[in-house]
């Protein structure tokens, strides 16, 4: 079209600053009249960069993950970089989906709330930058996550300080490694007993950290023997579903059960009674991750060095749903 070599053209492309301004200028214009875009898999096979990113994630319906990836994509589109997004489900869609990222030639992968064991992860598959997100289990390369242990402490101490004793957990299990730990700590700490202090309520039928389940779960935590004065709920999504439980059984919140959640979403604010819950502080741990990720790319560093986690500090946002405890 141009009648210039191909080499020039994509010299002029790739920013080379020997191209003459005038002849970039007429590329430029072409490009946008015949609607030309370089395919960024041919540069990835030729060697060259892709600025694609591949993204792994679970929970595509969790507000929290929905807004944890918006900050994630806003910090690498600063960078001229574009993402490539993957939902999981568990540890075998977790591989294909590594593996088909890889066979991409993106320019490095950012692994969300991964379940991978320690040995199966990108240091292991293939040398490519890489950042963990809050992964499920430790791991030797870089990692952003959440300090949830600190998170647990704030919003147990908040209640214990309220005069609350007796707590349903709502959505969060035995098996929770995040929490759990957590919670066995904060009882002995205070002289409680977690077998009878914590009263454990799992969805029976809903679907799991889901609106009816949150109701379910406060169903079943208000027809315990030793009813709780408090529910912690693993997300805000369950919370608001809790908060609705408690009111159709006749019970006030927080006069007769006070509720928290975790995330702070924003439909918290505008409950009634607003949201006790736990910010995560998204924007600061997609940066954080997002400059971890280019500092190898930039120094193409393929075999990252072991690195302890950073922690991100969560805030205690203090809503109306908890108050003192009753009886």
């Amino acid at each position: 079209r141009l009648d210039l070599s191909a080499w020039t053209v994509s010299r002029a492309i790739n920013g080379h600053a020997e191209v003459n301004p005038k002849t970039r200028e007429r590329i430029r214009l072409a490009m946008e009249e015949l609607g030309f875009r370089p395919n960024p898999l041919a540069r990835g096979l030729r060697g060259s960069g892709t600025n694609l990113i591949g993204v792994s994630f679970i929970g595509m319906r969790s507000p929290i993950m929905t807004t944890k990836l918006f900050h994630l994509q806003e910090r690498l589109r600063e960078h001229k970089f574009r993402c490539v997004l993957e939902v999981m489900r568990d540890q075998a869609t977790e591989l294909r989906v590594l593996d088909d990222l890889l066979q991409m030639h993106v320019d490095g992968v950012v692994l969300c709330y991964s379940t991978l064991p320690s040995g199966e992860g990108p240091h292991v598959r293939a040398k490519v930058p890489h950042v963990h997100v809050d992964p499920m289990y430790p791991q030797p390369g870089p990692t952003v996550a959440l300090d949830r242990r600190r998170a647990m402490e704030m919003l147990m101490k908040h209640l214990l300080d309220l005069g609350h004793r007796r707590f349903g957990l709502l959505g969060i299990g035995r098996d929770d490694a995040w929490r759990w730990p957590a919670l066995l700590d904060i009882a002995r700490a205070n002289g409680l007993d977690a077998e009878k202090a914590y009263v454990h309520c799992g969805p029976k039928t809903a679907p799991d950290k889901s609106l009816a389940s949150g109701s379910e779960m406060a169903a079943l935590a208000l027809r315990h023997p030793q009813r709780p004065t408090a529910l912690v709920c693993v997300n805000d999504i369950v919370a608001i579903g809790a908060i609705h439980g408690v009111k159709t059984a006749g019970l006030s919140v927080p006069g007769d059960i006070s509720v928290t959640g975790f995330d702070n979403i924003e439909v918290g604010h505008y409950l009634q009674p607003t949201l006790t819950t736990i910010e995560q502080n998204s924007p600061l741990l997609m940066q954080t991750a997002v400059d971890l990720l280019l500092g190898q790319i930039r120094r193409k560093t393929r075999t990252p060095k072991a690195t302890p986690t950073v922690s991100v500090e969560p805030l205690l946002v203090v809503g109306e749903s908890t108050g003192p405890a009753k009886g």
